[in-house]
């Protein structure tokens, strides 16, 4: 079905930035701020996939084509705002390790 893609859509891409926003962290935790622009750069695109699935998803809502939503879509969607918190968190830490790195 179709919001079962859409949620499985949400689920990967959300999850797949979570982890290359933490692969940032960690590389920038070692100064390697190149490597965590990088990692940054693909939590980024991933975390577009699943706004633009959870867009479409809100438009089959608006439009009525959602008459019952399930435990997959609620999970869905806590990974999708569990990780956009994280990447913009991390990205505001990131910002720290440079500054502290560079002395102010």
């Amino acid at each position: 079905e179709k919001l079962e893609e859409l949620a499985m859509v949400i689920i990967a891409n959300s999850g797949a930035a979570r982890s290359g926003a933490f692969e940032a962290l960690n590389e920038a935790r070692n100064g390697k701020y190149e490597s965590a622009e990088a990692f940054m750069k693909n939590a980024e695109e991933s975390m577009q996939k699943a706004h633009e699935a959870h867009r479409v998803l809100l438009q089959m809502d608006a439009s009525g084509q959602v008459t019952q939503t399930g435990i997959l879509l609620c999970h869905s969607q806590d990974h999708l705002m569990g990780s956009a918190l994280a990447k913009d968190l991390i990205s505001e830490m990131i910002l720290m390790y440079r500054e502290m790195r560079q002395g102010g």
